[in-house]
């Protein structure tokens, strides 16, 4: 049972296409999505038209989504495009976090932290500072940094890197999940 997980695509869809292509040879199950559809770049209706249709799709809103959201409130009353509206409709529908248990793994899945779903921050490197978890699995993005680490010997947080806007010097990233063995596969797009 084999999920993709990729975050902070940020509308760049070229790179979206080229992990979905690479993604078609492989026995996908799943997709789990760590927020951040929009920002920096403009085909976030590209993306989602594409989302809509996968199997077993699970998505977290991330900061830029959150944002998005709170551009077009301010725009009330003023003309908006139906595809913002529309993608506004679709991104309301994310939690900030879900928690699920797929297989024999119990994971949540969120864009920031635990004590900050939206906006926290987890690096490769920083202290730890939340209490221990009961999950296999934190999936988390926002930092757009690659990174599998420990916390408290039994839950792993992961973050697959940054699809459309890459920080750490890794390319665009995303990984894969095997639900049966629990193996982490940090992949990249050329």
């Amino acid at each position: 049972m084999k999920y993709a997980l990729f975050s902070d695509v940020h509308g760049n869809f070229n790179v979206f296409e080229a992990m979905m292509n690479k993604l078609a040879h492989e026995n996908i199950e799943g997709y789990l999505y760590c927020g951040d559809l929009a920002g920096y770049h403009y085909q976030t209706a590209e993306i989602v038209e594409v989302i809509k249709r996968l199997p077993n799709f699970y998505a977290v809103r991330g900061n830029h989504d959150q944002f998005f959201l709170d551009a077009l409130s301010a725009q009330m009353g003023r003309h908006i495009a139906k595809e913002d509206i529309e993608l506004a409709e679709f991104i309301k529908t994310l939690p900030e976090t879900i928690t699920m248990r797929i297989g024999d793994f119990n994971i949540s899945m969120l864009h920031g932290s635990p004590s900050s779903p939206l906006f926290g921050r987890i690096y490769p490197d920083s202290p730890l500072d939340i209490k221990p978890l009961d999950y296999d699995f934190l999936f988390v993005g926002h930092t757009h940094c690659q990174m599998t680490r420990l916390h408290a010997k039994n839950c792993k947080i992961i973050n697959p890197g940054s699809l459309g806007y890459p920080r750490d010097g890794k390319g665009f990233s995303y990984c894969t999940v095997n639900f049966i063995t629990g193996e982490i596969e940090h992949q990249s797009v050329p």
